[in-house]
Order: C-alpha cells, then structure tokens, then sequence
C-alpha cells in the first residue's frame, strides 16, 4: 500500500542486490592454486571473501560451472566456478570460511610484496657473486 513501510527497508536482505555478494572482500594478489579435474593451475588469488574469491589463472579460464579447491597458505576451499570472463574468474565456496582465515590472509598479503622484493635481491646477489647459476 502505497504510504505504508514495507517493514524491509534498512534490512540486510533488502540492501543485497540479487546475484551481487553481499560479504566485504580484502584485495589481496598473492599466488595460490586452483585444483580442477582436468589438473592443477598456479594463479593470482586476487580477492577473498568468507563466501568467495575471485582467481586470475595463470592456464587459461576453467567454465562456469566448474567444481575445483583453491589452495592458497593454509586455506583450502572447496567450491564452484561462478563466472569466467577478462582473464579472471569467480569461486563461490560450498561452506564459509572463517572469517579469522580470511584475514590471516589478509596478513600475509601485506608483507608478501616486502618478502618477495627481499628473495629476489638475495638470487641476484647470489648470481652476481657467483654462488647461482639462475636468477
């Protein structure tokens, strides 16, 4: 009726537009894997959420629809390909993660760029001062 509240405005339910997530993501860009049946693909897990991820593939795009576990740290996830599109693509989880993974991994983002900067300066170092073959 019109002039009369809906009694939803304001709720979770109604702030949630149908088929968009309605959980906080944390960028993130670190590697991980993404166990399919046709093998297993190194990627980019470049987002997180306790409900699902968005993945960029370093092998090629796997179809919607497709079941597979991203593997990344300590976290495994079991879950279904959502989307596929622009090289990236999207894992909705079977089952939520906790959300103290999610930050853990959240964690490990913030030093991965330092650390990693660091490991490729000591094989630099090691490969001008002879002790590597490979960079």
């Amino acid at each position: 009726m019109i002039g009369q509240p809906s009694g939803t405005f304001g709720t979770r339910s109604s702030a949630v537009v149908p088929g968009r997530r309605a959980d906080a993501r944390v960028r993130l860009h670190i590697p991980a894997r993404l166990v399919l049946l046709s093998g297993t693909q190194h990627c980019f897990l470049e987002d997180l959420s306790v409900t699902g991820a968005a993945i960029i593939p370093q092998d090629g795009l796997p179809e919607a629809g497709t079941s597979g576990i991203l593997m990344c740290e300590h976290v495994e996830a079991f879950g279904i390909i959502r989307w596929a599109r622009h090289g990236r693509c999207g894992l909705m989880f079977d089952e939520k993660l906790p959300l103290a993974q999610v930050v853990s991994l959240r964690h490990i983002a913030d030093s991965f760029e330092t650390n990693e900067r660091e490991r490729n300066m000591e094989r630099a170092r090691a490969w001008v001062q002879g002790r590597s073959k490979t960079l």
